[in-house]
Formats: structure tokens, sequence, C-alpha cells
């Protein structure tokens, strides 16, 4: 009994702290959301990540294993151009490894991006409006699209908001859809996306880039 009693005091004791030991703030949030891709620790990075941005990963991951060309053209473009970098970037099995794990972690595990370039990333304070909050990236001013990193709190933790961060890049690729369509041209590997993919990453995609990996 006596040790029950013990137990039940830490329990009591210990949880209101760890319950704000994590980042109180936006600002916070962003700060260890980027040491943590800096750091390669994919456990935090994933913790700090929104649930409908895990979501989103996780179907474009399953778009890239399993979509037939035909479906995956009739998608939004920045949908197409998601699905098409990651054939584009991964080999089969690097995507079917991280589609079968916590999509954020694995990717910042294997260190899937530029750390010098996170580490160049600074922003305005955060506006807060509710459970939402948004800062401009201090060091890409001037860029034609506003680029915002967005927070959303959950359960009482501000995390990486995926979804409203590229809501300008989606808004900018329905506003031009017009002008992408013109550029279709006939062959296999046709369209503007894989044109969009060689300009972002200075390699041309591969001629079966549109067929699923499985």
């Amino acid at each position: 009994m006596r040790s029950l009693l013990l137990l039940v005091l830490v329990v009591a004791i210990v949880l209101p702290f760890a319950a704000t030991a994590g980042p109180t703030t936006a600002d916070e949030s962003f700060e260890a959301y980027k040491q943590a891709l800096i750091a390669g620790d994919g456990a935090t990075a994933s913790k700090l990540t929104a649930s409908d941005t895990h979501a989103f990963l996780a179907q474009t991951l399953d778009r890239a294993r399993t979509m037939p060309e035909k479906q995956l053209r009739a998608l939004p473009l920045l949908d197409q151009i998601s699905v098409l970098m990651l054939r584009h970037n991964m080999r089969p099995e690097e995507l079917r490894a991280m589609t079968a794990s916590d999509p954020v972690a694995y990717a910042v595990d294997q260190r899937a991006f530029d750390m010098n370039e996170v580490a160049k990333l600074t922003t305005e304070p955060f506006a807060v409006n509710g459970t939402h909050a948004q800062a401009e990236l201090s060091n890409l001013k001037g860029s034609p699209i506003p680029v915002s990193v967005h927070f959303k709190e959950e359960a009482g933790t501000w995390r990486f908001d995926l979804m409203s961060s590229i809501a300008p890049f989606r808004a900018f690729f329905e506003s031009q859809a017009g002008l992408f369509k013109n550029l279709q041209i006939g062959d296999e590997n046709s369209g503007v996306v894989p044109l969009i993919l060689h300009l972002l990453t200075g390699r041309a995609p591969a001629a079966n880039i549109w067929s699923p990996t499985g």
C-alpha cells in the first residue's frame, strides 16, 4: 500500500511538469523542429508535426508507390509534383521502407534534406490566431510567392503545419493551370511537372516517372 501511494504521489507531481516540458510557443516549436532536423532526430520532428501533415505525407507515399499515370495526371499540380518528386529522388525499396514506418521520422533520420539550408532558416516573430500561428521566413523576403511557416496547436503542443505552409504554392499552381496545360507535349515523359522536377533537382526524370513503383 505504501508503494502504491508513493507511485500515485510521483505521478501527481511529475505529470504537470512533463506536460509543459516541451515547446510552449510556436517560436519555440519552430526552433525545436529546426534543431531536430539538423540533428537528424526523427522522433522529435515527428512529435512536432501536425496530424494532417502526417496524413498527407502517408497519402503521398502511397500514391508514389501505387497510383497509375491517368489518376496521377488528374491530381492538382502540387500533388503531382509531390508524388513524382518522391519517385524521382527515391528508389522503390526506399519508398517501401518509408511507407512502412513513420514518414517524418524516416526522412529526418535518413537526413533527406540539406542540413546547411535548414540551419540558415530564420523567421519573423510568429503571429498567433487561436490555435494557428504563422511567421514569414526572414531570409526569403522578395520571393514572388509569400513564404511563411505555419504551426498549429494540437494537444497542447505547437506542431509544424505543412498543409497551411504550402497553401500559397497550391494556390499559385492552380491559378496558372491554364498556362501549364499549354506546355503539355505528346511524348511519354510529357508535361510541366517533369520539367519542374528537372529545374528543381538539376536532373531529368526517368522516362517511367509516371509509372507506380510497386
